[in-house]
């Protein structure tokens, strides 16, 4: 290639590949219209209309998440949540909707009292048998009743339990097996190789360094819980995995955050079990969960960038003595889990959501290249690419300086002596990004 071709040449595109979980934060202007719409329709008593302004609200044109048919009196209607498949109608007296989870080949006393049991926890929806030999979640409710607020909560926690469900149960329980997965779109064999060997590599890197690491952990054990922490969330995001994977994640969070009652050590061995428990998953186990699905519902939290300068605030000084005592791997730690914590459990606003990605995108360059990305934010000794990180940090203010006013983020105190500094230098740049939202 002559030296002018190379000059010239056009780069190349990234993959579309997806990271995170869906949130239905992110809507336009003309969507937020419809909801006033239908709460002043529903206010008037004109149930049908208000319910027809509901789902323009939730549709989402760019995926085709949510269709609907009116004939006469009646809205029929479909929206896709994960892997699952709503459908339902409306009149001007009742709402029904339905997903069907699984299909059975008999009845089994296992599956039948864990619906009974999961009954108790849900506020808006029931779990059923059908005529179909499948089992469903139902949600009815008189169109008086329906407002949009209600109907919302409703909807999500029908579609978002039966979406966390249908893979559980039919990895547990032989005689279940999948329904209205049509929608699915399946992924390519190599993405689902890469991701799979990422996922054990990770988690058998952390394990190693709990098991045979210098550091002390009976005497710093929040230093192991911000390690595996910082790696459950990264794995969730990066490969958003579904099914039992999806639950192992779920349950080290929970172990951490719900329970107050155990102590720390106990938590870092119930972690570390589910951890061994991950690595069990076969290769074909767990490409079966790795598809790409719409959805309507997002299950992060809607979310300014206050929830992560709060974050920044209170956990960034713990990272201190980890790294004046060459502990690098959990000093890392420590802004790993502020990204990966504000990623899994809020919707933030888009620039910031960027450059959180941005973070991921630099500490596992490895990773996103065998993806197919470009490897553009470490040079050829490992060491950070300034000059490439800077001009990334400011496509992304351009990108979305149209939606924010006044949107700056100021790369130029980042630090690239050393990784430790770099990431330190960088929530602190988060901290300070300054953003407001354009209403159109």
């Amino acid at each position: 290639m002559s030296i002018f071709s190379s000059l010239f040449k056009k780069p190349s595109e990234d993959p579309k590949i997806k990271f995170g979980r869906f949130s239905d934060s992110y809507k336009e202007d003309v969507q937020y219209d419809y909801w006033d719409k239908a709460i002043a329709e529903y206010e008037a008593g004109n149930y049908l209309p208000s319910f027809e302004h509901f789902l323009r609200y939730l549709k989402d044109d760019s995926i085709s998440n949510v269709s609907y048919r009116k004939e006469g009196n009646k809205i029929h209607f479909t929206l896709f949540q994960g892997s699952k498949k709503m459908t339902g109608f409306a009149t001007s007296d009742r709402l029904y909707a339905e997903v069907k989870i699984a299909e059975y080949t008999k009845l089994d006393i296992g599956f039948l009292r864990g619906l009974i049991e999961k009954n108790f926890h849900l506020k808006y929806s029931r779990y059923a048998l059908d005529n179909e030999n499948c089992i469903t979640m139902v949600f009815d409710t008189h169109a008086l009743d329906a407002s949009p607020y209600k109907l919302y909560y409703a909807l999500k926690e029908l579609g978002t339990n039966a979406d966390r469900q249908d893979d559980v149960m039919i990895s547990e329980f032989d005689v279940l097996k999948r329904v209205n997965t049509g929608h699915i779109r399946d992924i390519s064999q190599k993405e689902k190789e890469v991701k799979y060997v990422f996922l054990q590599d990770s988690i058998r890197e952390v394990l190693a360094v709990l098991k045979d690491g210098k550091l002390n952990l009976s005497h710093y054990p929040g230093a192991a819980s911000y390690l595996i922490l910082s790696l459950v969330y990264r794995l969730d995001f990066l490969i958003k995995p579904e099914g039992i994977t999806m639950e192992n994640i779920e349950q080290i969070h929970n172990i951490f955050f719900k329970d107050s009652t155990i102590n720390a050590h106990r938590k870092n061995e119930m972690m570390r079990n589910e951890l061994n428990e991950m690595l069990e998953i076969t290769p074909q186990e767990f490409k079966e969960e790795i598809y790409e699905v719409l959805s309507t519902f997002g299950i992060t939290q809607p979310s300014g960038i206050e929830r992560l300068r709060s974050m920044i605030q209170s956990d960034l000084e713990n990272m201190n003595w980890y790294q004046d005592n060459n502990h690098k791997v959990y000093a890392m730690a420590v802004p790993g889990y502020i990204v990966g914590y504000c990623l899994y459990n809020y919707a933030l606003p888009s620039p910031v959501r960027a450059l959180l990605l941005l973070y991921y995108k630099i500490f596992s360059s490895t990773y996103f290249e065998k993806l197919g990305f470009e490897n553009m934010f470490l040079s050829d000794n490992g060491s950070l690419n300034k000059k490439s990180i800077l001009r990334e940090i400011k496509t992304i203010e351009k990108k979305y300086a149209d939606q924010y006013a006044q949107l700056k983020i100021n790369a130029r105190a980042l630090s690239f002596i050393d990784d430790c500094h770099f990431a330190r230098s960088y929530m602190q740049m988060l901290y300070n990004v300054k953003l407001n939202r354009i209403k159109k």
